[in-house]
């Protein structure tokens, strides 16, 4: 059977799977099973509700929420409806969800919880097009429950004519920060006024505040939001709880209603599923529009590819806005397999992988850097005994590892076809000699890491960036199957990936069926460049974008003759299976003696210091490069204990000689001539800073890439200082 939608894939997998379990969902701390028959009741049900209240064929609706059980069930509602869902991130700024929302012409809204309402609230004017507003969760509300509408949660706030510990308790935290607002009837709002005016130094003195009185009076009721029982009928937006749309599909299929059953049925291929807006690095984000004929491709290419099979489970704990989890969640769903939700926080996933037991993981390889940075901090503080049997184990395994890879062609090779006989003889004799110490430390410290990760993991998916090469060499080492792979957006996203069979270190693996790819001259795209050679990469294929919305100036510039100019660099190995990336054409610094510099490899690189957390290189137009370090202040100040070094805080700390000295020696011996690098890239002036790059501060994007452009601007006197 050709499966051509993802409503026939969907349905298709609850008629061969209708009692297996789909998803493991939290509750009260504890994992519940929901089968692939039930879970399709609840897209039904809650589609059925979206249709009820005017969600209807090609509207498109605004999907603002981190990865959870309602996430998923609202996206295959939508796409049940013929509907168009828009994916915002949880996180996101008040500028890209108007951007998004207005741009994307969505007529409906999906939000999280409170957060994602508060914010919306204040740009609700500015998007006049929007309708309805749903809520996962409800919101919190000040107010008699008799005042307050299906979509709040009723708090007290007065216990007889006291005010309430909760209300008072609000308050306080309000006073303490000035951008939140809170949610109040009527009624709570009267009394809120009366009781400032009876109370409000006993408030100043209580919470410090330097405010004087009645700023804080008019700052407080300026932003209360007086929410009534009869909301929806003097306002625009309407809005619901997801458990009140819920209802309302419950009744209406009870009464027989089958719409939403026939609309999922008529979908056709090219039809338009999701816009899912870009990161935006340098400027607005641009709308990705994708297909199911787009989605429907990874779905059909990827399960053999990469040995997918019913008897998986898999932990989810990137966003499911993330193009690279929503797949994977498609492909879950397609093959009969379990998902269940987690977190990407120690403190929840590594319970959660205990408990789980996964066989598949999808992540991006900062949570991978998190898990090798956590082991080996553990090891930190064992024995002197432990630490020398874990370094004897890793060393060794390592140079095993090499071993085995040329043996069996997993060490790639971009300069030339073949080992020759002499290293595949050396190769030969290390296996033999280290294979008995390769199983004893296996057995002693190579087994217990991969208990970590719940002890069953088949292999793990990682994408969204490069796994650093230590990271990859580590994982590789003690028996953790981490399957690099490269994609877009454009390209739903999966382009190549590595596999059981198909696996080379350092590597993004191999082209998936029916994708095509060539590396092209980035000064002359209709030059193909030999195998071994760095170039651009243009793929062409089913999993292509059908374009940017609203936008198709920017189509054209990206794709021509079906031909999609990712805008990566990158170089197949010399015998042409396998991929490389090695950065992107617009983050090229060029110096002002012409030197052309691809900064990812060298961040790679620097990251492998223990004092470095974050780190980007600069330099564009300028005589040197530069490094703005955001350092590992865990490890920093340990350092400075140890060298009795004083400081107050983290400010002080990196404007120490001794620290600024410590962050020269670890980039003079990583990035030298002996590992590889070129002259001019082994001069570099230092800035350290005492905050991390965040999405909040705009520096970083939803997929925790840097905003080079942002940063450069932001920074502008550190890297004229440093870079000359």
């Amino acid at each position: 059977m050709s499966l051509q939608t993802l409503n026939e894939m969907l349905k298709n997998s609850v008629n061969l799977y209708g009692e297996r379990i789909a998803f493991k969902v939290k509750k009260d701390e504890k994992f519940e099973p929901v089968t692939y028959k039930e879970f399709y009741n609840k897209v039904e049900i809650f589609g059925t509700g979206l249709h009820s209240i005017g969600v209807k064929k090609f509207d498109h609706v605004g999907l603002v929420s981190e990865n959870r059980f309602e996430w998923i069930i609202s996206n295959l509602a939508i796409i049940g409806l013929r509907a168009v869902d828009v994916p915002c991130s949880g996180a996101s700024s008040l500028h890209d969800i108007r951007f998004k929302l207005d741009h994307s012409d969505s007529i409906a809204a999906i939000l999280e919880e409170e957060k994602q309402f508060a914010e919306f609230y204040s740009i609700a004017s500015d998007l006049p097009k929007i309708k309805n507003i749903i809520l996962i969760d409800k919101i919190k509300l000040f107010s008699n429950e008799e005042d307050a509408p299906e979509w709040t949660n009723p708090i007290q706030f007065k216990e007889g004519e006291k005010i309430s510990k909760k209300f008072l308790a609000a308050i306080h935290y309000m006073i303490r920060n000035q951008r939140k607002v809170f949610f109040l009837s009527e009624k709570a709002k009267t009394f809120l006024k009366k009781y400032l005016e009876d109370n409000i130094n006993e408030i100043i003195e209580f919470t410090k505040s330097k405010d004087d009185a009645d700023f804080i009076q008019n700052s407080l009721l300026k932003r209360t939001v007086v929410i009534e029982k009869n909301y929806n009928e003097i306002h625009s937006p309407a809005i619901f709880s997801f458990n009140k749309i819920n209802q309302i599909g419950e009744d209406l299929l009870a009464k027989g209603d089958t719409r939403f059953l026939e609309i999922s049925k008529t979908a056709l291929p090219e039809e338009l599923v999701t816009i899912i807006y870009t990161s935006g690095t340098t400027a607005d984000p641009k709308g990705v529009m994708l297909t199911n004929s787009n989605f429907m491709h990874q779905i059909r290419v990827t399960p053999p590819a990469q040995e997918l099979n019913q008897e998986d489970g898999w932990l989810s704990v990137l966003p499911s806005w993330h193009i690279l989890e929503r797949t994977a969640e498609y492909l879950v769903l397609s093959t009969g397999a379990l998902t269940a939700y987690s977190k990407p926080f120690k403190q929840v996933l590594l319970p959660d992988l205990i408990t789980i037991k996964p066989t598949v993981i999808v992540s991006v390889p900062r949570i991978w850097e998190s898990v090798y940075k956590g082991i080996i901090d553990n090891v930190k503080k064992g024995s002197n005994i432990q630490k020398a049997i874990f370094n004897w184990a890793i060393s060794m395994g390592e140079k095993y590892k090499k071993a085995e890879g040329i043996l069996n062609n997993t060490i790639p090779l971009f300069n030339r076809a073949e080992y020759t006989p002499e290293e595949l003889e050396q190769a030969r004799r290390t296996v033999k000699r280290l294979g008995w110490k390769y199983r004893l430390a296996d057995k002693i410290v190579f087994k217990k890491i991969r208990k970590i990760i719940g002890g069953e993991l088949r292999f793990a998916i990682s994408g969204g960036g490069a796994l650093l090469e230590n990271v990859d060499i580590f994982f590789a080492t003690v028996g953790i199957i981490v399957c690099e792979g490269y994609g877009l957006t454009e390209t739903a996203p999966s382009l190549t990936a590595r596999n059981s069979k198909n696996w080379a270190l350092s590597t993004i693996g191999t082209a998936l069926p029916e994708v095509e790819i060539k590396i092209v001259d980035k000064d002359n795209l209709e030059k193909e460049l030999p195998n071994g050679e760095v170039g651009i990469l243009l793929v062409k294929g089913p999993m292509v974008m059908k374009g940017y919305y609203k936008n198709e100036e920017k189509t054209k510039e990206v794709i021509k003759d079906g031909w999609f100019n990712t805008g990566d660099l990158g170089k197949k190995t010399y015998n042409g299976k396998y991929l490389q990336l090695v950065g992107r054409i617009k983050d090229t610094i060029v110096l002002r003696g012409g030197e052309n510099i691809e900064p990812h490899p060298l961040e790679d690189r620097l990251k492998e210091s223990d004092y470095i957390n974050m780190i980007i290189v600069v330099g564009q137009d300028k005589s040197r490069l530069g490094i703005l370090i955001v350092p590992d202040f865990d490890v920093l100040a340990v350092y400075a204990e140890k060298g009795k070094i004083q400081y107050k805080n983290n400010e002080e700390l990196i404007k120490k000689p001794e620290i600024i000295a410590l962050f020269q020696r670890e980039q003079k011996r990583l990035i030298s001539k002996e590992h590889g690098f070129k002259s001019y890239e082994t001069v570099m002036g230092i800035c350290l800073l005492p905050n991390e790059f965040t999405i909040e501060a705009g520096e970083m994007t939803e997929t925790l890439k840097m905003k080079r452009f942002e940063i450069h601007k932001k920074y502008k006197e550190e890297i004229d200082r440093i870079c000359g």
